[in-house]
Order: C-alpha cells, then sequence, then structure tokens
C-alpha cells in the first residue's frame, strides 16, 4: 500500500506522540505529496521533569511541537488544549473531534491504540474512533459537512503493537524522525533514553519486513477497505 497525494489527520494526545509514533511515515508521506494535518488533544502542562520548573510549559511544548512539524513536513498543526491527564469522553470533547474531521476532509486517520497504559492515550483512541464515525452521519450541522475517512489507523507510542498489521518502511526517512525528537528538548528527562528506545523499536519493525527501520501500525477501521 502506498500513500501518494493523499490527506492524513493525526491525533495524538500529547506534543512529541506524533514524531514517537510516526514521524519517520509523516516525513516519507510529505516526500509522495500527502497533507499531513496534526492535532494534538492536550496542552501537554504535565509534561515537567520531577523536581525541575519549567516555566510556561504549555507554551515551549507547542513550540517544540511547531519546530518538529517543520521537520517532518506537516502541513498544518494545532491544539484542542484540553488538560493534560484528564481526557473526558464527554459530548464537549467528542464534538471538537468530529469538527476537526470534518474540517480537515482526510482520507486515513491515524491515533493512539487502546492498548497504551496511559488514560490519556487510551481515551483519544476512544474519541477518534467514535467521532471518525460520526463524522460520516448526516446530524450535527453546525460541526461542518459530512466527512467518510477511507480508513482508521493507530501507531504505538510506549507499549507496542502485538499483532501490527501495517509496517511503514521510513529506512531512507529515521533521520528526520530523529532529528525532529531532538526538537522535544523539555520530554528528554521524563522520557528515560527515548532516543535509544525509538532506534530500538525502528530497528525491531523494519526487520519483520526485510528492511533496516520501520514504523507499525493497526488498523481499527469500522468499515473494509474497498478494492
Amino acid at each position: 500500500m502506498k500513500l501518494e497525494n493523499k490527506t492524513i489527520l493525526i491525533f495524538a494526545a500529547h506534543q512529541d506522540d506524533e514524531t514517537i509514533g510516526c514521524g519517520g511515515s509523516i516525513r516519507k508521506w510529505a516526500f509522495a505529496g500527502c497533507d499531513t494535518h496534526v492535532c494534538f488533544m492536550t496542552d501537554g502542562s504535565t509534561g515537567v521533569e520531577q523536581g525541575k520548573e519549567v516555566k510556561d510549559i504549555v507554551d515551549t511544548r507547542m513550540l517544540e511541537a511547531k519546530r518538529a512539524a517543520n521537520i517532518l513536513g506537516v502541513t498544518t498543526v494545532q491544539s484542542l488544549s484540553l488538560e493534560c491527564q484528564k481526557i473526558s469522553n464527554k459530548k464537549a470533547n467528542f464534538h471538537k473531534v468530529i469538527k476537526v474531521i470534518r474540517q480537515v476532509k482526510p482520507n486515513i486517520v491515524i491515533t493512539h491504540n487502546q492498548l497504551c497504559k496511559h488514560r490519556d492515550h487510551k481515551r483519544t483512541s476512544a474519541l477518534v474512533e467514535e467521532a471518525c464515525w460520526k463524522a460520516q452521519e448526516n446530524i450535527l450541522e453546525d460541526l461542518g459537512p459530512v466527512h467518510t475517512i477511507d480508513d482508521l489507523w493507530t501507531f504505538e507510542i510506549l507499549d507496542p503493537h502485538p499483532n501490527p498489521d501495517i509496517v511503514v518502511d521510513i529506512t531512507d526517512t529515521y533521520e528526520w524522525k530523529e532529528a525532529a525528537m531532538e526538537e522535544y528538548f523539555s520530554q528528554h528527562g521524563i522520557l528515560n533514553d527515548i532516543m535509544g528506545y525509538i532506534d530500538g523499536i525502528s530497528k525491531v519493525r523494519g526487520y519483520a519486513i526485510g528492511v533496516q527501520r520501520g514504523e507499525a501500525f493497526t488498523r481499527i477501521g469500522r468499515m473494509p477497505i474497498k478494492l
């Protein structure tokens, strides 16, 4: 499967999840003419290293995210600015996600998988999955014209997929993923040896498809793919 000239929308709970989960793929898709949009769910306000005081962490993390996005070739970046660690599946948040889907009109939506231990990741996954379904229904006209996506994928952060459906070859774009992750300087002390982790998991995923580096995804689309 090749993604060329498609529109891809990524919902990430926190500023850096998009890079850890699919940074190499984002860069590859940008080179293939895709428009890739990133929507962060939270403000990232709890991402402070223990024992340290960081002023303006919310602004800092969004600046880091924008610098990372420039490296990866992301088309647009936005944030719903929900309170970090407190994402809830309530109507207001559900409607916000539907509105983004209808505005961007993506072919593919990518988000977290529900195997993640982090509550923000699990709740983001549940919200996005349901919103993708509802975005195609002729309801809630104030949120924009209805839109039907082609497929819904999940990436992996620190809880790997047991049986991924898709592995993208990122051998030629891994250096961009690494460079983008370096921009998240505020998080390096929190995510212990994150650079070593993304190096290792990319090699494991690449090995599965006979290449040097890869990124894994699982499909959770509710509709079958038409061939």
